[in-house]
């Protein structure tokens, strides 16, 4: 498929996110971003699927699947990142579609770390 959203406007990681994030998940707040912090940018990133009618994602039959993580390097408050979602795949599976997404976020050094996302798209009842 390969199709690509336009980058994100920067978002800087605020200390305040990461302590919210991580008290969400009953983790420590160390002050470090947790390995999972960057669903909260990356899923969002995507709602222009959403909005596309061409694209036809009817986000209420949309169920999460998979999550993978790739850090390049370490993410702190106060970096700022963008992110870039490219649709990997769709796989229509007994009616219901794997909606594969690839984001990769970039920051001022450059690529940081990779997300892949998959998503259960329930076909439709009628």
């Amino acid at each position: 498929m390969g199709r690509s959203l336009p980058t994100t406007a920067p978002v800087t990681i605020t200390a305040e996110s990461v302590t919210r994030f991580a008290r969400s998940l009953g983790l420590a707040d160390d002050g470090s971003v947790p390995p999972t912090y960057l669903i909260s940018l990356t899923l969002p990133a995507a709602d222009p699927l959403v909005d596309d009618p061409e694209f036809g994602l009817d986000f209420s039959r949309v169920l999460h699947r998979e999550q993978r993580f790739a850090y390049h390097r370490e993410l702190r408050a106060g970096d700022a990142v963008a992110c870039t979602v490219t649709v990997e795949s769709v796989k229509t599976v007994a009616g219901n579609d794997l909606l594969a997404l690839h984001t990769g976020v970039t920051d001022a050094e450059g690529l940081a770390a990779e997300v892949w996302t998959t998503l259960f798209v329930a076909g439709d009842p009628s």
